[in-house]
């Protein structure tokens, strides 16, 4: 059975400065990932900030819109074509200026100059407000901080709960240090304060729990995210699309309900009968 891989919070200096890696699983399978200077190994990703531009490049009865989304760290571009024909149609509702959420796969291609760019595949693109756009870029930071604190060996950072994927061999030298160490900077200073504030106060809040002490913290929602899987259900599956937007309309937090997805794939309470759907047992 094949693990949906969970999209990590990221910066997208963060992500375009990250360097293609080939990975073998234990069946002997070859994987693609992307290792970003904090360290994280990269598969599907989540970048929050403006929507500079939207370009349409196909042609008549054929759009390809080129977007382009900028965070406080820097700018990533990439189109939305015939292969994902829901996100094509709703491309032009989006509006420049105005903050987006992106989900996507990350992925590469080879320039006219040689150069390797970074980008990637999107799978869900919607607008949020400016309060959403500061919270997830202050989730990138803290996975990031909390990443980079791993690889110096200070323990893990106060409040966090969810590992984060590592590679085998971590990015080190003063240079990448220090640009890792920048993106954070010129982040945390466009952060909305009173979100930051927030959010430091409910960490300073919340008990920290000893390392192999109390349960999974994730358990106490498989239950509910099980029942909307069942509710979702005509039969053949629910829509993952599905799920998402029902997540979206409840306001339930979507990093949380898909951590909680793969735990129930990797226990065996929910399958995929086909790519795209799930199914609970």
């Amino acid at each position: 059975m094949k693990r949906r891989e969970p999209a990590l919070p990221m910066l997208i200096m963060d992500l375009i400065s990250s360097s293609k890696e080939e990975m073998t699983t234990d069946d002997g399978y070859v994987r693609t990932s992307f290792v970003s200077i904090t360290g994280a190994r990269m598969f599907r990703v989540s970048i929050s900030g403006i929507l500079m531009d939207m370009t349409d490049i196909g042609s008549d009865g054929s759009p390809i819109y080129r977007l382009r989304v900028a965070d406080p760290t820097g700018g990533v571009t990439f189109t939305v074509g015939r292969y994902s024909p829901d996100l094509q149609k709703k491309v032009p509702r989006l509006r420049t200026t105005y903050p987006v959420l992106v989900v996507g796969k990350v992925t590469s291609f080879t320039s006219k100059s040689g150069e390797e760019v970074i980008t990637l595949n999107p799978e869900m693109i919607r607008e949020i407000s400016k309060d959403e756009r500061s919270m997830w870029n202050l989730l990138a930071s803290r996975d990031a901080l909390a990443r980079m604190w791993k690889l110096e060996g200070r323990g893990p950072l106060p409040g966090r709960w969810m590992e984060v994927p590592q590679p085998e061999v971590p990015r080190g030298g003063e240079e990448v240090e220090e640009k890792a160490k920048g993106i954070l900077r010129d982040t945390l200073r466009f952060l909305n304060r009173s979100v930051f504030s927030r959010e430091i106060d409910q960490i300073s809040r919340r008990p920290r729990q000893q390392e192999g002490a109390g349960s999974d913290p994730l358990e106490e929602y498989e239950n509910v995210v099980l029942d909307m899987i069942n509710e979702l259900d005509r039969g053949n599956g629910t829509r993952w699309d599905d799920l998402v937007d029902h997540v979206d309309r409840n306001r339930f937090s979507r990093d949380i309900v898909e951590e909680v997805v793969s735990a129930l794939l990797d226990k065996g309470l929910v399958y995929e009968p086909v790519l795209g759907y799930l199914k609970a047992i």
